[in-house]
């Protein structure tokens, strides 16, 4: 419950009020509330409570953490409309003063007075950021249909000073008993003997817990076999319902362990241990973590990187030693953009829980969007095929290739329209876009090969190991590979045309002239040794999502540069027109490295169409292009 507040302090009207909290230094949660005119009292309790529970980039504020946290009370008012145009909006901000409002349509954003401080953003950063912050382009704020309010505040800054006694914060914390955990351990036995089986299982088991819970890691290790059979899933926010996500972990490994053999005999003389999470607390980045009144024997150290998460819990060691083993495990880079939590844990069996859920180099990597950009089982993949490629095509030498990566039913045969002419070494190197925000920016794919519905693409790792050692940035990460779809649309068809080539892939996202140069340089000196040159494709769709006859506008002069065989001038036309082709940065270090090998003196364009072809909807379309270099 609320401490009372004095009541002629409470019934102040104000704009709103913010509740920030940090720990370290670095931001917890920060939640707020506004209204036209609301009650002191009644503000800061909502903003409070928001702060508490719901702030939806972080985990609700755990107690073992409340000591450790310092809290900023912004009491806000004033909200004035700019009545400036234009540029001139950057003269109605006063910096120490204002925060902002920015809001067009239903995106809004909005920044407190000390964001700029803290940050010391000057007036035009401060605009540029709100607008950011509202998911707008940094250059809204100059628009009139672009509402932008001004209002002003007052912080009231200390230690939040709450220390709970450790029964209070356990109490509060939740989690399984030991019964109840052994209980939920026996019914995931009896349900992966009845699975193999093929007999019903039970789907809810009657009195068990069932609260919601942040992780859960089953091992099942079978007598005889070495190693240990693992499934897991974690989320931070939002939290799980155990039994129904337990349940599910169980059927995808009843189905590991149906596919190899394993009797219902063996499952029952398995050794099985179930790991529960709950309570999720924040440390703040890995290489620099508050561990003030970490528990190592009753919580496990969580690292979550862009490639992954890795989880320890280990009563015989330091936090900071299971923080470093984490960090291994979830093979972070940059410690910088990875974060550190810790979880109360309970494990029925183990006192040592270690899981991860980065790929190991040596694990093939799994089909991704089969059945959604491609057919998704053997035959329907193998049939669409049979009517997107030619029965005889007819194939010559090219050093570099272009193609898209939507949908087969989109795209597809413009795909290969594009492949089928080529006639392919034994190595390729698939260059795509990297859409996604997982593991490193400019990532090459180190597993050994690729498996697809019914059939698999052998990789090089040799290569792969060859192409991270000699190009400044470029990172042998797997994790970035395995959600990534820009890649994985080229290979049936590759497959289909040159089963024998051996496939890399490199995903790649940002860049520089000055470093796409670079890259190409030290690709082109390390391809130029060799006695075979791999084929390059590059991976990529054009403009997106812009009317039928504005995406042609802008993609003919995308494929003007392409033509005129000029990687810088097409990186400038892209980024001054702002045209969304999504695999620019993988055209221009492919386009550059064969300038630079004597392999861009000709470019063919093989054909260009857009989305609506086969839509028929020609208000929001994708540009698809495809053309072949030597």
């Amino acid at each position: 419950r609320p401490e009372p507040m004095d009541e002629a302090i409470a019934s102040k009207p104000l704009l709103g009020a913010f509740v920030s909290l940090k720990r370290a230094g670095q931001l917890r949660s920060c939640c707020g509330f506004l209204g036209p005119s609301v009650r002191l009292g009644e503000a800061v309790h909502h903003a409070a409570q928001r702060a508490a529970l719901d702030d939806p980039r972080f985990p609700p504020i755990s107690p073992t953490e409340l000591e450790h946290l310092d809290m900023e009370v912004w009491l806000l008012w004033g909200l004035k409309p700019v009545e400036a145009k234009g540029e001139a909006r950057v003269d109605a901000v006063e910096i120490g003063r204002h925060g902002l409002q920015v809001q067009r349509g239903p995106a809004r954003g909005l920044l407190l007075p000390a964001v700029a401080v803290e940050h010391g953003l000057d007036a035009l950063g401060f605009l540029r950021q709100v607008c950011l912050k509202a998911q707008l382009p940094s250059d809204a704020w100059k628009d009139d249909a672009t509402q932008l309010m001004t209002f002003e505040g007052y912080a009231i800054r200390g230690p939040l000073g709450v220390v709970l006694e450790p029964p209070a914060a356990e109490a509060a914390s939740g989690g399984p008993s030991v019964e109840e955990l052994a209980a939920l351990t026996d019914f995931c036995r009896r349900n992966l003997m009845a699975m193999v089986q093929g007999a019903t299982p039970s789907y809810y088991l009657p009195g068990g817990f069932d609260d919601s819970v942040n992780g859960l890691l089953l091992d099942v290790r079978l007598a005889g076999v070495e190693g240990t059979v693992s499934v897991h899933r974690l989320s931070v926010k939002p939290a799980m319902p155990l039994q129904s996500t337990l349940f599910s972990l169980v059927q995808a490994l009843a189905g590991g362990l149906h596919s190899r053999g394993v009797s219902a005999e063996t499952v029952a003389a398995a050794k099985i241990n179930l790991t529960v999470l709950w309570d999720p607390a924040l440390h703040g980045a890995a290489n620099a973590p508050d561990l003030s009144g970490f528990d190592p024997s009753r919580r496990a150290v969580v690292v979550l990187g862009r490639g992954g998460w890795a989880c320890v819990g280990d009563p015989s060691q330091s936090a900071e030693a299971m923080l470093a083993e984490a960090s291994q495990l979830a093979q972070v880079r940059d410690a910088d953009h990875a974060t550190a939590l810790s979880m109360a844990f309970a494990s029925s069996n183990e006192r040592r829980v270690v899981a991860t859920n980065v790929p190991s180099p040596d694990a093939p990597r799994p089909a991704a969007v089969a059945g959604m950009f491609y057919p998704g089982t053997a035959r329907e993949m193998d049939a669409m095929l049979d009517g997107l490629l030619p029965r005889e095509p007819k194939t010559e030498r090219w050093a570099g290739a272009m193609a898209p990566h939507a949908g087969w039913i989109y795209s597809g045969r413009l795909a290969a329209d594009v492949l089928s002419r080529v006639a392919f070494p034994s190595r390729a190197i698939v260059f795509a876009p990297k859409h996604n925000a997982v593991g490193a920016d400019w990532a090459v794919a180190p597993h050994r090969r690729w498996v697809l519905p019914g059939t698999i693409v052998e990789s090089d790792p040799e290569l792969a190991e060859q192409l991270a050692g000699a190009i400044d940035g470029l990172e042998l990460d797997g994790a970035a590979h395995r959600p990534e779809h820009a890649v994985e649309v080229q290979l049936p068809m590759i497959a289909r045309l040159a089963p024998a080539t051996r496939v890399v892939g490199v995903a790649m996202h940002g860049g520089e002239w000055a470093q796409l140069e670079r890259f190409a340089e030290q690709l082109a000196g390390l391809l130029s040794g060799m006695a075979e040159r791999p084929l390059l494709i590059v991976s990529t769709d054009m403009n997106h999502f812009a009317d039928e006859e504005e995406t042609r506008r802008l993609d003919r002069m995308a494929l003007d540069a392409i033509e005129a065989r000029d990687p810088r001038r097409l990186l400038e036309v892209v980024r001054e027109h702002r045209i969304t082709m999504c695999g620019v940065v993988p055209a221009v270090v492919v386009m550059e490295t064969l300038r630079r090998l004597g392999s861009l003196e000709e470019c063919q364009v093989v054909g260009y169409t857009t989305s609506a072809e086969r839509s028929g909807d020609t208000t929001r379309v994708v540009g698809y292009a495809g053309a072949l270099f030597r």
